[in-house]
C-alpha cells in the first residue's frame, strides 16, 4: 500500500493481493462499499474542481485506470505496471463474483453502452449473472428512481460505466440508499477487451496523457519552490 498525491489529490495504491483483501472485508461488512477506477483526464478534472476531488477521495478505494498514474507517483514496479495495464484486479474480482454466485447490476448513460458493458464483462468472464440493469441520463429524475429499482432486485455487485464527473457524483449520492456489498464504477476512459479504438478515441487519449504529464510535473515544481 503506498499513497499518492496526483495534482493535490491524495489517492492510495494497493497491491492485487491488498486489493482483493479489501474487497473480501467489503462483501462481508453489510453495507455498500465504493470502487472507483481512476484515469488521467478524471485526475485533470479533479484537480481544478474541489467537488470532484472530494468524491473521488470520498470512495473506499480507488484503483488505477492507467499505468502512467504509477509512473508520474514514482511507482516503477513491473508486476505492478503489468497488474493495472492489463486490468488484472477486473479479472479476478469478476472471477470471484462469479465462483460465488453473486449478481450483477449494471448502470451506464445510453442503451448502446450498457450493452457493450455486458458483453465486455461477460467476455472477460463466464458466468457472471446479470440480474438488472438502467439507463441514467437527463430523463433521470430522482436518485430514488435509481436506488428503488437497484433494491428491488438487491444485487450483490453494482458496475457502472458513465463520463466523468458523472458517475462519482452518483456514486457518492446513491451510496447510503442501496442495498448491496460493493459498487465498482469503470471509468470511461479505459479499455476493456480487444476490441479496437477508433483512431480519433487514440488522438483524445494521448492528447490526455501530455496533458496529465504538463499538469503534474507543473504540480510539482510549484510544490518543491514552496518549501
Amino acid at each position: 500500500m503506498q499513497k499518492m498525491d496526483i495534482l493535490g489529490i491524495t489517492l492510495t495504491d494497493y497491491s492485487l493481493k491488498e486489493s482483493l483483501f479489501l474487497v473480501d472485508s467489503f462483501m462481508k461488512k453489510g453495507a455498500l462499499s465504493t470502487i472507483l477506477y481512476v484515469t488521467t483526464p478524471m485526475l485533470i478534472l479533479a484537480g481544478k474542481d474541489e467537488c470532484e476531488k472530494e468524491r473521488i477521495e470520498s470512495m473506499d478505494m480507488t484503483l488505477c485506470g492507467e499505468a502512467d498514474i504509477l509512473r508520474v507517483a514514482k511507482i516503477d514496479s513491473k508486476s505492478r505496471l503489468y497488474e493495472v495495464e492489463h486490468l488484472v484486479f477486473l479479472k479476478e474480482f469478476l472471477r470471484r463474483i462469479a465462483r460465488n454466485a453473486q449478481t450483477v447490476y449494471l448502470l451506464s448513460d445510453s442503451p448502446e453502452d450498457i450493452e457493450n458493458l455486458k458483453r465486455e464483462l461477460k467476455d472477460f468472464q463466464r458466468g457472471i449473472v446479470i440480474s438488472g440493469l438502467q439507463i441514467i441520463d437527463g430523463s433521470t429524475r430522482k436518485v430514488e428512481d435509481v436506488v428503488n429499482n437497484i433494491n428491488d432486485i438487491a444485487p450483490s455487485v453494482i458496475i457502472s460505466r458513465m463520463p466523468w464527473g458523472m458517475q462519482e457524483k452518483w456514486m457518492q449520492d446513491a451510496k447510503p440508499y442501496i442495498n448491496a456489498e460493493v459498487w465498482l464504477g469503470i471509468s470511461r476512459d479505459m479499455k476493456l477487451g480487444e476490441h479496437r479504438e477508433s483512431l480519433q478515441k487514440k488522438a483524445v487519449s494521448r492528447i490526455y496523457k501530455k496533458m496529465f504529464h504538463k499538469r503534474v510535473n507543473r504540480y510539482n515544481g510549484e510544490n518543491e519552490k514552496n518549501r
